[in-house]
C-alpha cells in the first residue's frame, strides 16, 4: 500500500503512515493492515518491538471520513446503515489488536495527533514525542460518537480529570503538558528525535519480551479487579505460562554479565 508502509528491520517491526497530503488520516484498509501486522507480530519470535509512526511533521489526524473506502468484506452483514452510519468495527479491531499486542509497542508522535491518532497512541505501551507535537481530540466539536475504547483507556492512563480535558472539552495539549500529566513518556527536540527514538527502541528490543507480554496482560486485565482477585489472576497466569528467559537471567547474574534474552 502507498498509504502505509510495513517493514521489518532486525527485531523491529515498523508501521509507518504515509498519507501526509491527507494528514495521515486512516482508511478501512489501513486500519486492517495495522491490525493484521500486529497479529502477525504476536506469533513471530523474530519481532521484539513494534513501532507506529507518521511522517516527519505529522503523526495522524484521525480517520478519513470522506474516503474511508469500501466496507470490508469480512464485516459483511455487520454494517447496518442507520442514523449513526456504519459501526466502527475496523477501528475497534485495530485498537484492540494494538492494546493486546504481545510485543512492546511504541508510538512515535510527531506533529499533529488527534482523533483516531490519539486512540492509537493511547493504546500503545509507550509514547515518545517531539517538542512540537500537539495532542487533541476534536470529536466533541464535531458532535461525534466515540466508540473505539478511548473512553476506557484514557482515564486509566492519566486519570478522569485530565482525560475530560481532552475528550469532553477538546483541549489541545503541547508535548510538554502531555508529558507533565503522564500521557507521554519522553519529549525530545525535533533534531534529536530520530536518534533518541532509535536508542529507546533498541533498548526495548533487548527486553525479555515473553515476560513483558505476560506482565502487560496482567496489568491490563487487573485494572478493574479487586485486589484479592488480582492475586488469584496473577497466580493463574504464573502457573500456566513458562518464561525460558528466566534461566538466562539467572545465568547472567551468576556470571556477572548482562543477560541476552531470546524473548521466549
Amino acid at each position: 500500500m502507498t498509504d502505509i508502509q510495513i517493514s521489518q528491520e532486525g527485531p523491529h517491526l515498523k508501521i509507518a503512515l504515509t498519507r501526509p497530503d491527507h494528514e495521515n488520516r486512516l482508511t478501512y484498509e489501513m486500519m486492517l493492515s495495522i491490525r493484521d501486522a500486529i497479529l502477525r507480530a504476536n506469533t513471530d519470535e523474530a519481532i521484539r518491538v513494534v513501532t507506529i509512526s507518521g511522517s516527519t511533521n505529522l503523526f495522524c489526524a484521525g480517520e478519513d471520513k470522506d474516503t474511508l473506502g469500501e466496507w470490508p468484506r469480512e464485516f459483511s452483514g455487520r454494517g447496518p446503515l442507520g442514523s449513526h452510519g456504519l459501526p466502527p468495527l475496523p477501528q475497534q479491531e485495530m485498537i484492540s489488536a494494538l492494546r493486546s499486542c504481545q510485543k512492546p509497542t511504541v508510538a512515535l508522535l510527531t506533529g499533529k495527533v488527534a482523533g483516531l491518532g490519539l486512540d492509537i497512541a493511547a493504546a500503545s505501551d509507550h509514547r515518545i514525542a517531539t517538542e512540537k507535537t500537539i495532542i487533541s481530540d476534536g470529536r466533541i466539536q464535531n458532535a461525534e460518537h466515540v466508540a473505539t475504547g478511548i473512553t476506557h483507556i484514557l482515564p486509566r492512563l492519566i486519570g478522569l480529570s485530565q482525560a475530560t480535558r481532552i475528550l469532553l472539552l477538546g483541549d489541545e495539549l503541547t508535548a510538554i503538558e502531555a508529558s507533565r500529566i503522564g500521557l507521554i513518556h519522553a519529549v525530545y527536540a525535533s533534531d534529536d528525535f530520530t536518534n533518541e527514538a532509535a536508542r529507546f527502541i533498541d533498548k526495548i528490543s533487548t527486553l525479555a519480551t515473553r515476560s513483558y507480554s505476560i506482565i502487560k496482560e496482567q496489568t491490563i486485565e487487573q485494572l478493574d479487579m479487586p485486589y484479592e482477585w488480582a492475586l488469584k489472576h496473577s497466580l493463574a497466569i504464573r502457573q500456566t505460562n513458562v518464561i525460558e528467559d528466566r534461566a538466562e537471567a539467572a545465568a547472567a547474574f551468576k556470571e556477572k554479565r548482562e543477560p541476552k534474552f531470546s524473548g521466549r
